[in-house]
């Protein structure tokens, strides 16, 4: 007996049904991935989880990682959601930026330094808007970069808002490497560090990144997502003398930027 042939739509082809077909596999699989929210999604997982072949559920995953909407951690293997799709599954998050790209061109027409904005999106910071110094000499990574937490001036500030147990957890999956002879390698002094953060008010790279740079950054509060603004520049120029100034005009523009957004973003005390 002859195999009964699919049944089409009108306006319906074959490259039609394979192209939906592909689409609803590709949701398939960020559904599985976005699921696995604590340790992430293994491939052996997914390849269970969705009842495809392992060759096509790797085909999906390569594509969907160059896109930005799933991040593979290098170290597990394992599979998050990506700061693109955190942007998309959040309208906060583009009218953010939208809304603070004039106060961070203000912080750096203030101290002729690279001013940056970074979401916490898995386990890393990602830069979702950079405004450079005028400077010829002068730090600025591009928008869509990653950078390890523990090293980095924005990574603290969001680390410390977080509940301690994820800060944990997030440090044990990513290990705290070394970048230059300051960073902070060992996870108890990094929690100790914390405090500081918690007590400032704002939190410092200390050419703990680069060993040419210094950071300060302070987290926006009250946001569903984990923001954070910093200011960077080279070191003979920015000096820890004034990185309290800094940190001061900084807890006032996200006073600002909170007074002016709509739903509104919690301001500091």
């Amino acid at each position: 007996m002859p195999k009964p042939r699919s049944r089409t739509l009108p306006g319906e082809d074959a490259n039609s049904i394979a192209g939906t077909r592909a689409i609803r596999r590709t949701c398939l699989v960020l559904r599985e991935v976005g699921a696995a929210v604590n340790n992430g999604a293994s491939l052996h997982h997914l390849v269970t989880a969705t009842g495809m072949p392992k060759s096509s559920v790797h085909r999906y995953l390569e594509v969907l990682v160059q896109e930005g909407f799933i991040e593979r951690d290098a170290q597990s293997g394992t599979y998050r959601l990506g700061a693109r799709i955190v942007s998309l599954a959040s309208n906060e998050t583009p009218l953010l930026v939208w809304r603070a790209r004039p106060y961070l061109e203000r912080l750096r027409d203030r101290f002729d330094e690279t001013v940056n904005l970074g979401i916490l999106s898995g386990d890393n910071i990602v830069y979702l808007d950079i405004v450079e110094s005028p400077k010829t000499v002068r730090l600025a990574a591009r928008v869509g970069d990653r950078d390890m937490v523990h090293s980095t001036a924005l990574g603290k500030a969001i680390a410390a808002a977080l509940p301690e147990e994820e800060v944990r957890s997030l440090l044990q999956r990513t290990g705290l490497p070394r970048r230059t002879a300051n960073t902070i390698t060992r996870a108890a002094d990094f929690m100790s560090h914390l405090e500081l953060v918690r007590r400032h008010g704002f939190a410092i790279d200390d050419q703990e990144n680069d060993i040419e740079g210094r950071c300060v950054a302070i987290a926006i509060p009250g946001a569903r997502v984990q923001y954070a603004i910093s200011v960077s520049g080279i070191t003979s120029r920015f000096p820890m003398s004034k990185t309290a100034d800094v940190a001061r005009e900084m807890r006032q523009i996200v006073s600002e930027l909170a007074e002016h957004s709509v739903p509104p973003i919690k301001a500091y005390p």
